[in-house]
């Protein structure tokens, strides 16, 4: 059952990009009620064996409480006709308006909020089934594996879809993004963050088998042997996946994911390579062989990356991001409640450049939320997320073995964390649950099998 009900979770996973990244109303609602049936069914399975938890919530207990933390305060801004004069103020213009007696609340738009809200709880429900299904060795091995086989498809259709039907979005003559891989996802940037989480798994996976470091030279018959046999033989598919996946991603033109997705694996070489404390002729083998990769997915389609860096520009995202902390100054503590960015920011488009079009994202994840939920609030959320990172990056140091996983996890969360400072990837649900997938199986496998 347990392996059943991984399989279930990883074709949730797998499906979730296709409808536009699952980012419209309908799909949004059916993976919500995907995952919270997965969970019924596995807790009532559990219930029924009377098994221990895989993962004891002692483990997570303090990003636990921070995230109810931040859930509590979101259920706070939904009470109506709040007590204390905390509600926000528009709602009383809109009653004397209107002559209306509407129940006034701290946030400005409660269907938006009860809906992002549901979109958390399902994001928690995807991380809390990975990291139980994900505590067995052999089945965080067949997660890892099949989110990279995932991700090499997502990137096949995208090229398929760029060279070969048209510059096509699901048959529909794509809107947004011409001229660019965005496989199934509307925006060329978030994708980009989906494609680079995939890049991630993969490299990881390709650490994994990389042969044991050896006495003999690094030039000798033997290294050789064992770079032909572990490296290429093991590891073949997965550099054909690495491959696929950046290429898709360096086609994107994002440059934030680009060097995001740089930065990533750059900090999991170096987790990896200086807990196996390789000598140097091992550290330069590794590095030799990505670099090949490298170099030829960027030879094969760099030039359009490359053509995206050089324009520059961030003049309007820099304005947005002032705006933006003017209308935090007005809501620091209380937030404008969940998902109220597009209306609340209406009111502070002082400069003539931000009144001519309508702004319905900061393209600053940290900013938004901050307006939304106060700092109090968007402290807890990231607080919750950062102790999970940091969870993972003490397993690399605790484990004897299998440090891939907890590597993947602190890198994945590099990635989406930078990324999330210039763009909104971690709005589109497709990509929160990639990486809520990842991390959950990375903080499973970050203490050792012997912890009791």
């Amino acid at each position: 059952m347990p392996r059943i009900f991984l399989w279930a979770l990883i074709v949730i996973v797998a499906i979730a990009p296709l409808p536009l990244g699952s980012n419209r109303p309908l799909a949004w609602s059916l993976l919500a009620l995907e995952v919270g049936l997965l969970m019924i069914a596995w807790s009532v399975y559990h219930l029924w064996t009377s098994q221990p938890l895989p993962v004891s919530v002692r483990r997570i207990r303090t990003p636990l409480l921070l995230f109810t933390l931040a859930c509590a305060w979101v259920l706070v801004q939904l009470i109506p006709n709040i007590p204390f004069g905390l509600a926000h103020p528009a709602w009383q213009e809109v009653n004397t308006f209107f002559t209306a007696d509407v129940p006034e609340r701290i946030t400005i738009d409660p269907d938006r909020t009860v809906t992002t809200f549901m979109r958390w709880l399902t994001y928690a429900g995807v991380f809390w089934l990975a990291l139980q299904l994900g505590r067995d060795r052999t089945s965080a091995h067949t997660a890892l594996r099949a989110f990279a086989t995932i991700a090499a498809a997502y990137a096949i259709y995208g090229l398929i879809a760029l060279f070969a039907a048209g510059d096509t979005l699901l048959m529909y003559e794509k809107w947004a993004g011409k001229g660019s891989v965005t496989s199934t996802f509307v925006n060329r940037n978030s994708y980009a963050t989906f494609a680079g989480l995939g890049v991630v798994a993969t490299a990881a996976l390709i650490f994994a088998a990389s042969p044991r470091p050896r006495a003999e030279p690094l030039l000798s018959r033997q290294r050789l042997y064992d770079v032909l046999t572990h490296s290429l033989t093991q590891s073949g598919l997965m550099y054909v996946w690495l491959f696929l996946s950046l290429t898709a991603l360096l086609l994107t033109g994002s440059r934030a994911g680009a060097l995001s997705t740089l930065f990533a694996l750059a900090m999991l070489g170096l987790q990896l390579m200086w807990v196996r404390r390789l000598n140097l002729g091992s550290r330069l083998t590794g590095i030799a062989l990505f670099c090949v990769v490298g170099a030829l997915t960027i030879g094969f389609s760099g030039n359009y990356l490359g053509d995206r860096l050089a324009e520059g520009g961030g003049q309007k995202r820099l304005e947005v991001y002032e705006q933006t902390l003017s209308a935090i100054e007005d809501h620091t503590l209380l937030g404008s409640g969940l998902g109220s960015f597009p209306q609340i920011f209406q009111l502070y488009r002082e400069t003539e450049t931000l009144r001519a079009r309508y702004v319905a994202r900061a393209h600053n994840t940290y900013l938004e939320n901050a307006l939304e939920l106060g700092l109090p609030a968007v402290f807890s959320l990231v607080g919750a997320l950062g102790f999970l990172a940091w969870q993972c990056g003490r397993g690399v140091f605790q484990r004897s073995r299998d440090r891939h996983f907890p590597a993947m996890g602190l890198s994945v969360t590099v990635l989406v964390g930078l990324h999330a400072l210039v763009d909104f990837s971690l709005q589109i649900p497709a990509v929160v649950v990639a990486y809520m997938f990842l991390i959950g199986i990375a903080v499973a496998q970050s203490s050792s099998s012997r912890r009791k």
